[in-house]
Parts: structure tokens; sequence; C-alpha cells
């Protein structure tokens, strides 16, 4: 069996910026933004999708009945975003014995293309010993998802905010990231404010 890249999705921020949680947002009808995250997510293929809850948790998982995914509820999700990214890798960590590395998308990234996921897997098995991150790219800007390599994981759970999150490790293995240009809009887009909406039609449209 080939080595796995677990998808860790984040959906327990308390979307603080946007009226209403964001994630239960219908941007298609009947159709959360969170939902169609996860479904993309699993569409890709190349890993088990670890969704990680905390606000409105019941909510949440009543929005993605049916979906093939793993639940991690991470208490301390009023702590911020680092708290679930850490409790997502730990799950990682001791229950996924064989993994190439692991990839972190916030929830409410709905409009990454399934083929991101396996492009970003392909270009790390050609080239897994020259990079330690793998960041997509759409027109020379940085989005989502982002492939930590395994052997960068375990200085996820040293993050925090106080030192910005994961922007302290992308800082620590800059010259060791490769930034993968692909032709997906979805890379640069999700959810922050009601204005958002404006930008994800105008890019879809495209």
């Amino acid at each position: 069996m080939r080595p796995e890249y677990p998808i860790i999705v984040l959906a327990a921020g308390l979307s603080r910026r946007f009226p209403g949680n964001k994630l239960l947002y219908e941007y298609e009808p009947k159709k959360p933004v969170v939902r169609m995250t996860i479904e993309n997510a699993l569409e890709a293929g190349v890993g088990p999708v670890i969704v990680v809850t905390g606000h409105m948790r019941d909510e949440i998982i009543d929005t993605l009945s049916g979906l093939d995914y793993i639940e991690v509820y991470n208490e301390n999700y009023h702590k911020g975003m680092s708290s679930s990214v850490k409790a997502g890798v730990w799950y990682v960590i001791e229950n996924i014995e064989e993994y190439n590395g692991i990839f972190i998308a916030p929830g409410d990234t709905a409009w990454i293309h399934p083929l991101v996921y396996r492009f970003m897997t392909e270009k790390h098995t050609v080239s897994q010993d020259l990079y330690k991150v793998i960041v997509a790219t759409y027109n020379g800007r940085r989005g989502h998802p982002i492939l930590f390599t395994r052997e960068t994981v375990p200085e996820i759970l040293g993050i925090s905010e106080e030192k910005k999150g994961l922007k302290e490790l992308t800082r620590k293995y800059a010259r060791e990231t490769i930034l993968l240009e692909l032709w997906f809009p979805g890379i640069i887009l999700d959810l922050d404010t009601p204005n958002d909406l404006n930008r994800v039609k105008y890019y879809m449209k495209k």
C-alpha cells in the first residue's frame, strides 16, 4: 500500500468577520462551504480527510452527513487556529503509520480543485529529498493547501498563535519550499468576509 497524504481540514473557527458561520454559508443551493471543501478533498483520493471541529460542532457534523471523513474535536478551538492544526496533526501521528506528508487546508477553501492535491503529491514524489514544504500558487500568489513533508510534521506541534502559527514554520523552511504554480484560481479563494463572495464569483467565472 502506497504511503498516504492525509488532508487536515480546519473547521473549528469562530468566523468572527462573517455574519453567521461562514462554513455553513450555502454558496451553492443546499451546499454549505465546508461541505464543498470536504467533498473536493475526498475526491482527490490522496489520503484520509481529517476534519477538525470546534465552534458549532453539531451543525458542522450535520452538514457533512454521509461523507467519509474522520472527525477530531478540538476542545481548545477558542485559542485560535494553531490549536486546531495541532489537534489534527496529533491524530495523524498517533493513528496513521504510513504517510509521506500532510496537507493543511482551512474549511472555507471550498474552491480548491481535487487535482490540486494530486499535482502536489506528484511533485513531492519526484522531489521529496529537495523540499520540506510545497505551497500551491495561482498567478504567483500563494494560497491553499500547503503540504508539509513527514519530517517537518512533528515541528508543527510547536506552533502557537503568538508565533504566527504555521508562518513560523514556513519562514524557517523558506529555502526548502517550492511554490507550485497551478492553473486553478480556487487556490487563492477563501471566505473571510461577505465581500469575498464577489471575488469568488469573479474568479470562478474565468
